[in-house]
């Protein structure tokens, strides 16, 4: 087996309009990832890409065409969306630590910033959300969410206060990192007034419980470390898993039996830190899929950090700060980065490996866990830094 390392990530910053094509903004992302990694499109001998948006957004004949892929022996797909980007990057190391690829291209890009629709298109293809929950005025991830922080409530008998002041300690932390990131698509801080005078777009979800929509893409190159000259400290993937439960995405959010739990998550986390012989308390920065303020919580007790109802009390008192005891989603996640999917959760985990995050760098951080996927089904990525 050969020692495969991340040799370089290119990102186009989210904006809420970019004016620009998909394939643009992939094309402009896999060109930085090529320059950070010292590489030309014909070194890429593999692409992997999530299956369900990507193939129709940006398919690899026009992007391999127009990035000089001349040289591609290997495409896959992934499973969908952002548990799909983590897959397509775990399965990237796959190739190239078994020696099937050399260099192996990940690629993602979205314009719901721009695209009327954004992302509810996604949900109202579903045929059970389309006949039944649409026209009964269920419709939408905010809803699916609400919904999810309600159960939540009750199920661990949190009063309004205690759950409003949960959900608001994500949004405080979450803002205070993007602050730091100059290519944040939302970095103002909010006080705690300012926060309880949004407007409710699914109680108890305020307008900045939720997630941006935005333009933007990302690149990551995976290589063998003897086939690339990496410049930077070089990151290598320590562990990394993928679960589902046998549930339709369409029905999760409404039939899920499990709720507020995320077994498919808690297993695929637990498999992830077996392989990488480490623990929750290990890691370093936490980059998690913070599509409403209420998945964070969930999924930090799904991995482990605290038992389930106690997120109230992990999350307190700026913990998820990048200068906190639990750095998360330190470039400002999907709630102030942007909307990417995951896919920028994983460059800023690189990010904070390699000791480049500037004003938001984690000390001293060695380990990242990256996880994507609130629903039917999860992916887990561990990244390490490789010193010496």
């Amino acid at each position: 087996m050969s020692v495969a390392v991340v040799s370089g990530i290119g990102e186009v910053s989210p904006s809420r309009r970019s004016g620009k094509s998909v394939e643009t903004l992939i094309l402009s992302a896999i060109s930085g990832a090529l320059a950070d990694a010292g590489l030309r499109g014909y070194d890429i001998d593999a692409v992997v890409t999530e299956s369900s948006l990507t193939p129709s957004m940006a398919p690899l004949d026009r992007i391999g065409a127009a990035a000089g892929l001349i040289n591609v022996r290997m495409a896959l797909q992934s499973t969908p969306v952002g548990a799909g980007i983590l897959s397509a990057v775990g399965t990237a190391f796959e190739l190239v630590s078994n020696n099937k690829a050399d260099h192996c291209l990940v690629y993602f890009g979205v314009d719901w910033g721009t695209t009327p629709s954004g992302p509810t298109e996604y949900h109202e293809r579903m045929p059970a959300k389309k006949l039944v929950e649409h026209p009964a005025g269920f419709a939408g991830a905010p809803l699916y969410f609400a919904a999810a922080a309600m159960r939540y409530q009750y199920v661990y008998n949190l009063s309004d206060s205690e759950l409003q002041d949960m959900l608001w300690s994500v949004v405080e932390s979450t803002l205070v990192n993007a602050s730091r990131n100059p290519c944040a698509q939302n970095g103002r801080v909010l006080s705690k007034e300012e926060y309880l005078n949004k407007a409710f777009i699914a109680e108890p979800l305020r307008s900045a419980d939720c997630s941006l929509l935005s333009d933007g893409a990302v690149a990551i190159i995976i290589s063998r470390r003897d086939k690339t000259k990496v410049r930077n400290v070089p990151v290598t993937l320590e562990g990394w898993a993928y679960d589902m439960e046998s549930i339709p995405d369409m029905d999760f959010y409404t039939q899920s039996p499990w709720l507020p739990r995320l077994p498919a998550a808690s297993r695929a986390s637990g498999r992830a830190f077996q392989a990488a012989s480490l623990t929750p308390q290990d890691i370093d920065v936490y980059e998690i899929y913070d599509c409403f303020s209420i998945a964070v919580v969930l999924q930090l007790e799904a991995i482990g950090l605290c038992e389930p109802g106690e997120g109230r009390y992990l999350c307190a008192n700026g913990a998820l700060r990048f200068d906190g005891r639990l750095p998360t989603n330190t470039h400002g996640g999907l709630m102030g980065h942007g909307y990417l999917l995951g896919a920028g959760h994983v460059v800023e985990a690189i990010r904070q490996l390699r000791h480049e995050a500037g004003e938001r760098q984690v000390r001293a951080a060695r380990t990242a866990f990256v996880g994507a996927g609130p629903g039917r089904q999860y992916t887990a990525l561990i990244f390490g830094r490789m010193d010496g």
